[in-house]
């Protein structure tokens, strides 16, 4: 009776993982079948690994928000190298728009991902609210599936740039896991970062710095560890989820 049981039950992990090849949609499957799935250890990727761009919100005389101390361009800064630390360790390929204090025009940013290929795109911002604000929460943006040309881009993954939405919900799902902020969720926003990128593309709104109590746990460095993991389990998920990656998922989960 046992035997069988352990047959059915492996008949099912096996069906269930075939599913996630059909689409990136079987990421909603997989998080609630496991409460916990770690950023794979490299190697795991069973070709090239896929190249990611992780971009630092604003930058130079461009300061971002100001609150509480805290000054967006640099927090963005930290929070990007960290998540490109996560995303190295997870043995995927990483370039950063930006490592220093420097300016960069937002489709200067975008057009990283069609010069190198990449198969997506991670932009870091902080949020604000008006001085003295409540609002805290995580968010993440994506860009309507409107072309900006008739070509049709597709990643290096696979990916198409439409699976935007799918990209977000899988690191806005992860960031939030990971943290536990507030989950505002996703929203669709044609901001020039993400709605000019040639592959799927994201841009996360960290945490609101104009909240005394959010501004806080910003500043604290483990936090911002957790927001940097939390990104990059998604960035994996969603990569992994694409056609031809599903059985690099099961490695993942333990």
């Amino acid at each position: 009776m046992k035997f069988r049981h352990f047959i059915g039950l492996s008949l099912q992990t096996i069906v269930a993982f075939t599913s996630l090849a059909g689409s990136a949609a079987s990421l909603v499957w997989l998080e609630r079948q496991n409460a916990s799935i770690p950023v794979p250890s490299a190697p795991r990727w069973a070709d090239e690994a896929p190249l990611v761009i992780v971009d630092a919100g604003h930058g130079g005389h461009d300061g971002g928000a100001v609150a509480n101390d805290i000054i967006e361009k640099n927090l963005a800064l930290d929070l990007a190298r960290r998540v490109k630390r996560e995303l190295l360790s997870a043995g995927l390929r990483v370039i950063s728009t930006r490592d220093t204090d420097v300016f960069l025009p937002l489709e200067d940013r975008a057009a990283f991902a069609a010069r190198h290929q990449a198969a997506a795109f991670v932009s870091v911002h902080l949020n604000t609210d008006g001085s003295g604000s409540d609002a805290e929460g995580i968010e993440t943006y994506f860009a309507d599936d409107r072309p900006l040309s008739s070509r049709q881009w597709t990643s290096a993954s696979g990916a198409k740039r439409g699976d935007s939405a799918d990209f977000a919900a899988a690191v806005q799902r992860m960031v939030c896991k990971t943290t536990n902020a507030c989950d505002r969720g996703t929203k669709a926003r044609s901001y020039a970062v993400v709605a000019q990128a040639s592959c799927p593309a994201v841009l996360v709104e960290c945490g609101f710095i104009t909240s005394t109590n959010e501004s806080a746990r910003i500043k604290s460095e483990s936090y911002r560890d957790q927001v940097a993991s939390g990104i990059a389990r998604g960035v994996a998920l969603f990569l992994q989820a694409q056609p031809g990656r599903a059985p690099l998922i099961a490695t993942a989960v333990k």
